[in-house]
């Protein structure tokens, strides 16, 4: 039994070193819909609580990220919902990370597309495809939208986000509100 505990304290230790030295994470690409129609949740929210946590059963950390004061587009998550996100500080002082995981700090705000929350290793749709930044423009008075990495979005073509690129560095970013009533018009086509 002693040998066993110790063969899972060495595969984890060495399944976490694998990760932290990992230079990415493959996904495939997920299209605007389908972001909106594999979601289970769809929310406008600040992170107001990072947490981490040992899961003895497990055999794991994890890190929940609360997200309060919502704008719910899809689902019922409540005024408030947690994300519990694999990864984190470890008993014996180690941080696992996931490769391509997105990253939170209280305070910011997000669009979040989330499905499999406490089931999958990231609750998000197609990990990091499934966060999409909140930016203020305080030259346009409003809020704009960019990608994970902070890549401004500035439309959605074909069924895809657009990003800026040096060949639309001159065009502004698609706000939050033009995303938001885009969501809601697919989400009302997708349902008849």
């Amino acid at each position: 039994m002693k040998t066993l505990a110790t063969l899972q304290v060495l595969f984890l230790t060495i399944c976490s070193l694998s990760a932290s030295t990992a230079r990415a994470t493959s996904v495939i690409e997920v299209s605007f819909t389908d972001l909106i129609t594999q979601a289970e949740v769809i929310a406008v929210g600040t992170v107001t609580d990072i947490r981490e946590h040992w899961d003895a059963e497990k055999r794991a950390p994890f890190t929940l990220v609360t997200f309060s004061n919502l704008t719910v587009v899809k689902g019922s998550p409540g005024n408030s919902f947690t994300l519990e996100f694999l990864g984190g500080k470890m008993p014996n002082g180690l941080v696992m990370t996931i490769p391509g995981v997105p990253q939170f700090v209280v305070g910011e705000k997000a669009v979040v597309f989330c499905a499999g929350n406490r089931r999958d290793f990231c609750p998000l749709v197609g990990i990091w495809q499934g966060v999409l930044r909140v930016m203020d423009d305080p030259q346009r008075k409003i809020e704009t939208v960019s990608d994970n990495f902070r890549v401004p979005i500035i439309g959605i073509e074909g069924g895809k986000l657009v990003k800026r690129s040096p060949a639309t560095v001159t065009q502004p970013p698609l706000s939050l509100s033009a995303l938001l009533q885009t969501i809601q018009q697919t989400l009302s086509s997708s349902s008849h």
